[in-house]
C-alpha cells in the first residue's frame, strides 16, 4: 500500500489518519481513473485539506496518468 508522500497540514493528516485503517485502504484502492475506465489504486498521492473534504490526489497505478479521490467530512 502506498503512503502519502505529501501532505499540505497537520489538521488534513489527522483527518485522514482518524479515518479507520480499513477503510484508508479502501478509500486508496477505489479511485476512479478516466483513462482505465474504472476503479483502480492511487500511488504516489498528497492529502489536501479543503472546505468539507479531504482531496487526496496522484498517480494511476495501471496507466500513471493523474488521478483525485474526494473524502468528505461527516
Amino acid at each position: 500500500m502506498s503512503r502519502p508522500e505529501n501532505v499540505t497540514s497537520f489538521k488534513a493528516l489527522q483527518q485522514w489518519k482518524a479515518i479507520p485503517q480499513q477503510y484508508r485502504d479502501k478509500l486508496v484502492r477505489n479511485v476512479f481513473c478516466g483513462n482505465c475506465g474504472g476503479a483502480v489504486e492511487i500511488i504516489d498521492y498528497s492529502i489536501k485539506e479543503e472546505k468539507y473534504a479531504l482531496l487526496l490526489t496522484g498517480k494511476c497505478r495501471t496507466c500513471g496518468r493523474p488521478v483525485a479521490r474526494v473524502v468528505e467530512n461527516e
